[in-house]
């Protein structure tokens, strides 16, 4: 490839026939788009990834849709980097090809190093230089997320990215996510002390990388620590962690006071132990607001079960555990912790203090990330489809049931159908309207999840409460007739009279 410098490409930009730099039509109509500076998903969200196999050629109308730069025989990288610099509308590029030869790598990536629009760069590379990179990072102000995938992060690698995130000017990423990356404990070292200088990170992941142990753990709980005022979003699934690993992590994950999503997922020593560690942050004690844990492909037993469910007694923030039924080791044991969780039918009032907050339990549960950052949760299927698959009914219909409005109420309504009225005698007439209102609140559909959930039903036991309160006490409804009597003239009562 000869020699060429920016001016070259800025000379014949315009000029350049786009077909004779590239494989495709599809690839020529990126390059155009790059270079005009167009609006499209194609441009706003640019993949760059290799030819597909023969044998998937079939696949070609899938290219389309993607709208991704395919790297064939007879594309310019050159070009595409040029365009790819000067271009100010792409948001997001996931890089998973680049060219063979040396001096089309350098090309490209010195003008991918000049753009200043991407946001978020997804890195799927682990047999390139890593330090070419390395001025992109340094250079774009608008870098917000950085992903970087199968990057064999060595000593010497780990210290080029983090020497290029402490020589950031613009401290702006809100995502750093690495996987499969063979990290080593003093690899991690390096770029924990940089990111502590990233307090605003809202998403953090560390997956694949078996080699961390106690020390890498300590790093990991720096990160957390350092971003615990933004940090939503905390990815470390397949590292081989274990209890210990886990109960240091606890300690860090405690202070993060705006986490809602944890993954813990296929880490198979953790053991009930680990999970315990997870009770700090479940207690209403902790300022951690966790609304989804996942622990998918782990084996916990009923003990594990156990710990969970002693972690979330009183826990009102927590709606989603994801776990692989199939697998998880749960025998009716443990499902029956589980239900005595969400709805504990030994009295009215161990009802009231149960569980109305868990709605999910089980797998085929996925986060669906937006580019702004935003996301929201998928199910695949119905309650009592694949939703749910592998739950106990008398769990499901619990968390059924947490899913409406009034939940607490719902479920003394259908396991309590008589009130003991006879614990509210103390309080007199007062109680009575506030008897009547609670029967009338039941609507339509607070009914429809209770036993026998008809309009007379309710009737017959709002009656029946009724009913036993002023059988209860005579005494007090024939003491205000007497006064009436003995005064000749009637007088409205006190309801604590």
């Amino acid at each position: 490839m000869e020699s060429r410098d920016n001016n070259y490409y800025d000379v014949r930009a315009q000029n350049v026939k786009l077909e004779d730099i590239t494989s495709s039509a599809h690839n020529a109509e990126i390059l155009r788009g790059l270079r005009d500076g167009e609006t499209t998903w194609a441009v706003k969200c640019l993949s760059i990834s290799e030819e597909f196999d023969d044998e998937e050629e079939e696949d070609e109308e899938d290219e389309e849709e993607q709208k991704g730069f395919v790297i064939r025989e007879g594309d310019d990288c050159g070009w595409l980097g040029y365009f790819i610099g000067r271009n100010k509308q792409i948001r997001i590029l996931d890089l998973s090809c680049l060219p063979e030869e040396g001096d089309e790598i350098d090309a490209f990536m010195e003008g991918l190093c000049r753009n200043q629009s991407i946001e978020r760069l997804q890195y799927r590379r682990n047999d390139i230089g890593f330090s070419s990179l390395s001025p992109f990072i340094v250079n774009n102000g608008n870098l917000k997320d950085l992903r970087l995938f199968h990057v064999d992060m060595t000593i010497l690698v780990a210290r080029s990215l983090a020497e290029a995130l402490i020589q950031r000017e613009h401290k702006s990423l809100t995502a750093f996510c690495l996987s499969g990356n063979n990290l080593s404990n003093e690899a991690l070292e390096e770029i924990s002390a940089a990111l502590t200088g990233y307090p605003h990170l809202e998403k953090f992941g560390v997956s694949e990388n078996n080699l961390i142990g106690r020390d890498g753990c300590e790093s990991l709980g720096t990160i957390i620590r350092s971003s615990a005022l933004y940090l939503k979003d905390v990815s470390l699934c397949r590292n081989d962690f274990d209890d210990e690993d886990l109960q240091t992590l606890a300690t860090a994950l405690t202070n993060a006071i705006t986490l809602q999503r944890l993954s813990l997922s296929s880490n198979r020593s953790i053991t009930a132990a680990g999970l315990r560690a997870l009770s700090r942050l479940f207690s209403s004690a902790s300022a951690c607001p966790l609304e989804t844990l996942h622990i998918e492909d782990m084996n916990i037993g009923d003990e594990g079960a156990e710990a969970l469910v002693d972690g979330l007694r009183g826990n009102t923030t927590l709606k989603h555990l994801v776990l692989t039924p199939d697998s998880a080791g749960i025998t009716s044991t443990g499902w029956a912790a589980f239900s005595r969780l969400l709805c504990n039918t030994s009295s009215i009032n161990n009802t009231y203090r149960s569980n109305h907050t868990l709605e999910h339990i089980g797998d085929n549960y996925c986060y669906m990330s937006n580019p702004d950052g935003s996301g929201k949760f998928l199910s695949g299927g119905a309650y009592y489809g694949e939703y749910l698959r592998g739950i106990p009914p008398a769990v499901v219909q619990y968390l059924k049931i947490n899913k409406e409005n009034y939940a607490a109420k719902i479920k003394i309504g259908r396991c309590h159908p008589d009130i003991p009225v006879e614990a509210f005698f103390e309080y007199k007439l007062k109680f009575l309207p506030l008897l009547v209102s609670w029967y009338g609140g039941f609507g339509t559909r607070e009914r429809s999840n209770c036993q026998n959930a008809t309009t007379r039903e309710f009737q017959r036991r709002e009656l029946s409460a009724v009913y036993k309160f002023i059988r209860g006490m005579p005494m007090l409804a024939v003491d205000g007739q007497m006064r009436l009597k003995n005064n000749g003239c009637g007088r409205k009562r006190k309801f604590d009279e």
